[in-house]
């Protein structure tokens, strides 16, 4: 199979949207588009028909980048680009930086010529009629400072061919040292000598493979696409129908009758039956306090003791808001799985396991973190003598089997992709089984718990993915923990965006 077999097969098995070409010269390969394309060379000679709306740019990749915006001129994000340009890898390595730009998680880049099958192929200038210059190098840099990014090789003819999906428009690891990096891939640290060292190296499958990776890779594709809109429009149904249930606004009167008559129990009411039986005008002034407390996330007369029967206590605009953050992740394209520290009865991931099913996202795991012991006692002088046990607030402490259970009777309990993480914070987290985080929720209370948390795991949050801090306005030992965390790392605290009187959030610089 060559690379027009290859990338035709590309085409007719993946049908993208939109396609972008570097390097096009007499327009071999880009006569095979069949969707509205983009292609780029500064001296193309086009000399076969074009079957698609292409609009050709006579200029370097370099040149074209600096003065144009991809996306605006496809009405979209990338979906398949082919990069065949100047053979040399920071070239390359510019040019599919460039792309995810202006990519998604389901694009697809295909890198030619990383695989010659000649090592006199491989220098930088052409001395040999059949030439790949040193393209091959950018794989196993790529694999080295970008281990996020799904890289095959296949072992396509005379040149071999890379496909890389998985991106994020918001990396810039490697940008902040780009000119560094540059330097290492023209020199020789990533060469090799010997062809069967560097195809060793690279580890191509072999091109028949091709044919099944591209169905998986359909396959996957498929599930990250954007939902229809009458689908989207039941999916918000659910998921505010889902939010009223978490907090319970759908029997507020029943769970009125029930605080009531614990009251009588208590001796600090008398029973009535026509209250009762008529509890929303009876009991009007408190049925609004009670509203009121779910749609700020406090407790009712601001008594830890009355806490009531919903699943969170996050109240409706800081779950609107972590809904909110879930979208944002899923539109930047952030990488990773979604994470809450602090659990109770598990509202805020149940809301996040909802929209995980609403969006078909089969990509990420949700961690579910706690005790489910309650709170630590304090040990850290930071929290002085905030007592929150479960001996003194046995409210707090909520077994991880009735957090499972909560799962379960929303119909959202799934063992593939759910990990429930039980035990204190200092214990559990450094291993937990996550290599990236788009969603980190934190809701342990502590100075000391709040620390632990982003010691652990702040590292493993993606650039742009989202941190929340559910204290940060309500406790000021969770908000000094955020502040001198950033502190000992010298940087600055991220801009915060505060949802309500207590909680905030902050993107993670890219």
């Amino acid at each position: 199979m060559d690379y027009l077999a290859a990338l035709d097969l590309l085409h007719d098995r993946l049908k993208p949207d939109s396609y972008v070409e570097i390097g096009c010269r007499e327009g071999r390969s880009l006569a095979l588009a069949r969707c509205p394309s983009i292609a780029i060379d500064p001296d193309f000679e086009i000399r076969f028909p074009l079957r698609s709306p292409t609009r050709l740019y006579r200029q370097t990749s370099d040149e074209f980048f600096s003065n144009e915006n991809l996306k605006e001129l496809l009405g979209a994000t990338v979906d398949l680009a082919f990069v065949d340009g100047m053979h040399k890898a920071e070239f390359a390595l510019r040019d599919i930086l460039n792309l995810e730009t202006y990519a998604s998680r389901s694009s697809v880049v295909v890198v030619d010529d990383v695989l010659p099958e000649k090592i006199e192929w491989t220098t930088r200038e052409r001395h040999t009629t059949a030439w790949t210059g040193d393209v091959y190098k950018v794989i196993r840099f790529l694999r080295e400072h970008r281990p996020d990014l799904d890289i095959s090789v296949y072992d396509i003819e005379m040149k071999g061919m890379a496909l890389i999906t998985g991106f994020n428009p918001g990396d810039r690891t490697v940008q902040k040292h780009l000119a560094r990096h540059e330097v290492d891939l023209a020199g020789d640290r990533y060469a090799y000598s010997e062809i069967e060292d560097l195809r060793l190296a690279i580890a191509p499958e072999p091109a028949d493979a091709l044919v099944d990776y591209l169905a998986d890779l359909r396959t996957r594709r498929r599930t990250m696409r954007v939902v229809p809109k009458q689908d989207a429009q039941t999916g918000a149904l659910y998921l505010d129908l889902l939010k009223r249930s978490l907090l319970n606004e759908i029997y507020l009167d029943d769970e009125l009758r029930l605080l009531y008559l614990r009251d009588c129990l208590a001796g600090q009411d008398s029973f009535d039956y026509a209250v009762l039986h008529n509890i929303r005008e009876a009991r009007l002034e408190n049925l609004e306090d009670l509203k009121a407390s779910r749609r700020i996330g406090r407790f009712p007369d601001r008594n830890i003791h009355r806490s009531g029967f919903s699943h969170t206590m996050m109240g409706r605009q800081r779950l609107d808001s972590l809904h909110a953050c879930l979208d944002a992740v899923s539109a930047g394209d952030v990488p990773g799985d979604l994470m809450e520290c602090g659990v109770w009865r598990g509202g805020g991931c149940i809301l996040m396991a909802g929209w995980l099913r609403v969006h078909g996202d089969n990509q990420r795991k949700l961690l579910v973190a706690d005790s489910f012991e309650g709170l630590p006692k304090p040990t850290h002088t930071q929290d002085g003598k905030l007592d929150l046990t479960k001996e003194k607030f046995p409210e707090l402490a909520v077994s991880k089997e009735a957090v499972r259970e909560n799962f379960a009777v929303y119909g959202l309990l799934d063992d593939h992709k759910q990990v429930f993480l039980k035990g204190w914070f200092r214990d559990t987290l450094t291993n937990a089984p996550t290599l990236q985080i788009a969603l980190l929720r934190l809701d342990g209370d502590l100075y000391e718990s709040t620390m632990d948390t982003l010691q652990a795991l702040y590292d493993r949050v993606s650039p742009g993915g989202i941190v929340i801090v559910d204290d940060y306005g309500a406790l000021p030992m969770c908000r000094q923990a955020v502040e001198d965390f950033f502190a000992f790392r010298g940087e600055a605290v991220p801009p915060l965006t505060h949802v309500d009187w207590t909680g905030a959030f902050f993107v993670k610089p890219c």
